[in-house]
């Protein structure tokens, strides 16, 4: 079995897709940089292109992909692969699925502070 190359983050939330002039909504699953696996009704084929809006409860914005491809349908399922969205919405996504540079915090400033100049007197 492949080893996947990120992880999934598992997900309750909803979503609206639509394919070739069709819509319907959807239940997320889980969540990774690259894709989602999702439920729906919509009768989707390995090969498809979908554009798909995630809502969240956290987000009065939705997360709009503009294009993302079916990689396998079974049984009410559809695996989907991200293609296209835009910088702010991938940014997103990142934090989504816990894919955020975790930062160390910085140490306190060290240097000594030294004034230099006259005084008047």
């Amino acid at each position: 079995m492949k080893q996947r190359y990120t992880k999934r983050e598992p997900v309750q939330s909803t979503c609206i897709l639509s394919c070739e002039g069709m819509m319907g909504q959807g239940q997320l699953v889980n969540l990774s940089v690259p894709g989602c696996l999702l439920k729906t009704s919509m009768k989707l084929k390995v090969g498809q292109y979908v554009d798909l809006r995630l809502s969240f409860p956290t987000s009065a914005t939705a997360l709009q992909v503009k294009l993302a491809a079916v990689r396998w349908a079974k049984n009410g399922q559809v695996g989907l692969e991200f293609i296209r969205m835009s910088e702010t919405d991938q940014t997103r996504l990142r934090f989504l699925s816990g894919h955020i540079e975790k930062r160390t915090p910085q140490q306190a400033w060290s240097e000594r502070v030294v004034c230099v100049g006259t005084t008047a007197g």
